[in-house]
């Protein structure tokens, strides 16, 4: 045990220093404090420098055994370098993930931090010439890193759109060339004994260094593309959320002609980005689709308040009237540019097809409907089905729901009715939420 200590005390210190860091870096920037000896004795546990001591032992064992009792010849040290290759890429993967558990830093991120410290200890052993040296190099890289990184740290952990998988794929290709590097000590033991291969030493050093600072480099590049792709949401969450306030009175003055009310809107709105998402649209289409559905019945304005309000049933002349209020919100919305307006304008015309052909105000069949109006065609029905008008009473939810069911293939698309039915618990809640006052 002695023997192992004298032998790994540099790898110790820095698996302390590895636990501590982490600790002090979840507390200050997740402010999670709970199970801190937990989290720091496993944290020692798991850290490459422990984890490498491990490895390194097991392939010892299994290399003696290769050499003394197998029979294996080895003059190049090839076999012992594959085995610390091999345990290498074992014990980093089972400590990272490890790492990762105890951490909650999932995604990529508690991986990539791990990797970080992997290289920079596998940096330390190419450079250094000494077991001091080794401590003294693996400190002051910590420093260089934390320099680096100081005034991104908070950012880093807050849950930012960095695109943390690429930047682990760049640090395994740096683990590997560093190891690699490590392993020429190895091949060639001359290497860390003759003073005449110092200029041999100096190139791998070189090679490590540059290598290294190449890969900091595009971490760095890295977290300013996330900052820069976080403030371009920002400002389009602070503009579409600007638009959506004037669409949705805009609307809620339409609806207000027939007697409805603004939260029929906020409604069909929430109803059609959640099917949407359901149908696998992307974050910015749905949240598209949300703002547009909410205009889907904009061509109400151009009705007559005599027919649009009227409480009782419309006679046959009137109904054709108010067939009408399709192209109206189209002729409204088409003279406005952007994937909103285009998207509302084509709402606001199809949303009345039906699928088997028989809607307005063109008949359109199946796949000819925009499937943004197939959308819109189920949460608009299920909503005016389940809302109190004052020409009719309100449908339970259950029996609306039914109903969808019912026009599955002839007024709806099958589809649109599948994911409608799948994210039916979070349509009644959305229903809930928005409810009529």
């Amino acid at each position: 045990m002695e023997r192992l200590f004298l032998a790994y005390w540099p790898k110790l210190i820095s698996a302390a220093w590895f636990s501590i860091l982490n600790l002090m870096m979840l507390y200050k920037y997740t402010g999670n404090k709970r199970y801190a000896v937990e989290r720091a004795v496993s944290g020692f546990f798991v850290s490459s420098s422990f984890v490498s001591i491990i490895g390194e032992q097991i392939c010892i064992v299994i290399y003696s055994y290769l050499i003394q009792t197998a029979g294996f010849k080895d003059p190049y040290n090839f076999i012992f370098i594959f085995l610390n290759l091999i345990g290498d890429v074992v014990f980093i993967f089972i400590g990272g993930n490890l790492f990762s558990y105890f951490t909650g830093l999932k995604n990529y991120q508690g991986a990539t931090i791990y990797m970080e410290f992997v290289c920079i200890e596998r940096l330390c052993l190419v450079l250094a010439i000494s077991y001091w040296g080794y401590v003294v190099l693996y400190f002051f890289f910590q420093l260089v890193l934390y320099l680096v990184t100081k005034d991104d740290l908070a950012y880093l952990f807050k849950g930012s759109s960095i695109n943390w998988r690429r930047v682990f794929i760049y640090l395994i290709g740096l683990f590997y060339i560093l190891d690699l590097l490590y392993a020429a000590y190895f091949l060639f033991p001359e290497l860390g004994t003759d003073v005449l291969n110092i200029q041999n030493v100096m190139w791998l050093d070189m090679v490590a260094i540059i290598t290294s600072a190449f890969v900091a480099g595009f971490f760095k590049i890295s977290i300013s593309e996330a900052r820069e792709h976080d403030q371009k949401i920002f400002y389009f969450e602070k503009l579409q959320n600007s638009q959506e306030k004037i669409i949705a009175t805009l609307a809620q003055i339409s609806e207000a002609k027939s007697y409805e009310t603004g939260q029929h809107v906020r409604r069909v709105g929430e109803y059609s980005k959640l099917i949407g998402s359901k149908l696998g649209m992307d974050m910015l289409e749905v949240e598209n689709l949300k703002v547009a559905a909410m205009m889907h019945d904009l061509g109400k304005l151009m009705i007559s308040q005599d027919i649009i309000g009227k409480p009782g049933k419309l006679t046959p002349d009137e109904y054709e009237v108010v067939k009408k209020h399709a192209k109206y919100g189209w002729e409204i919305l088409s003279k406005s540019e952007g994937e909103v307006m285009e998207m509302a304008s084509i709402i606001a015309l199809q949303h009345h097809e039906h699928w088997d052909g028989n809607g307005y105000p063109s008949g359109l069949k199946g796949r000819e409907i925009s499937i943004y109006a197939q959308i819109v065609s189920v949460a608009d029905v299920f909503d005016a089905l389940t809302s109190k008008r004052a020409y009719k009473d309100s449908w339970s939810i259950e029996d609306a729901r039914a109903e969808i069911i019912n026009q599955r293939g002839r007024q709806f698309s099958p589809t649109v009715v599948d994911a409608f039915l799948d994210c039916f618990d979070m349509i009644r809640t959305i229903k809930d939420t928005y409810a009529d006052e």
